[in-house]
């Protein structure tokens, strides 16, 4: 981390952000995860992040939440960069363990979450031949190092029975989540596509809020659009970038 140049940007109306060049960074799903999800406020309880990545979902939802929140990275150099970002903006009762999601039984207690949150990489492996280098990049985004099951097994071990998960992915597998998380016992109660703008003809991204359920009975929200026609920000996406 001390050879790869450091930035710092603006995150949300009162936190800042240092990112690093030659890693993944914070993305539109970020914000749009962090402001889909309805987490619990009370400091008294938890909220969980898996592949939190540079901590940057985890401080968003801090804007509106002062619940106790734990962060879990594989990546060492990010979970460096997440307890720095955490140190900068002098925030409390947020912490970061770096650890594999596939041994969250070793890390955690079993249903000790209100709420558990995750980016997860989008892209199975055998769908990306030419990936030869396990670069940063590249495992962020990726199914390399966990897939969706992964995930979902992480979920359902450590959220409570009355909390709520919340994921963002990609809208073409939709169908892929749907039926992994009936096989997990998961059920999902609410669902967003997100499109680049009105007239786009395929939504790219698609945000998941769930329960510990057999039952799916589903709630499609109102699509949402990034920009407007003239390429400027939407009045509900500026929002969500905190732009005034």
């Amino acid at each position: 981390m001390n050879n790869t140049k450091e930035r710092v940007d603006k995150l949300s109306k009162n936190f800042k952000i240092i990112q690093l060049e030659d890693y993944y960074s914070m993305s539109t799903d970020s914000f749009l995860l962090a402001d889909f999800a309805n987490v619990r406020s009370n400091p008294y309880k938890n909220i969980l992040e898996l592949c939190s990545g540079n901590g940057a979902i985890s401080i968003l939802l801090r804007e509106k939440s002062s619940a106790n929140i734990s962060m879990l990275e594989i990546q060492e150099n990010l979970v460096k960069l997440a307890k720095k970002n955490i140190r900068i903006n002098n925030l409390k009762n947020i912490n970061v363990l770096r650890g594999d999601i596939k041994n969250i039984a070793k890390l955690f207690k079993g249903s000790s979450f209100d709420n558990v949150i995750c980016n997860p990489p989008y892209f199975p492996v055998e769908n990306m031949p030419n990936i030869k280098n396990k670069t940063n990049h590249s495992i962020s985004r990726h199914e390399i190092l966990c897939n969706l099951d992964d995930v979902l097994k992480a979920i359902k071990y450590t959220l409570k029975q009355n909390g709520k998960f919340f994921m963002v992915h990609r809208s073409y597998r939709i169908a892929d989540i749907i039926n992994k998380c009936h096989s997990y016992n998961l059920g999902i109660k609410r669902i967003r596509f997100v499109y680049s703008k009105k007239t786009s003809e395929n939504s790219k991204i698609v945000l998941v809020e769930g329960t510990l359920s057999k039952v799916s009975d589903i709630k499609v929200e109102q699509p949402m659009y990034i920009y407007n026609e003239d390429n400027t920000y939407t009045d509900e996406m500026k929002k969500v970038y905190y732009i005034e």
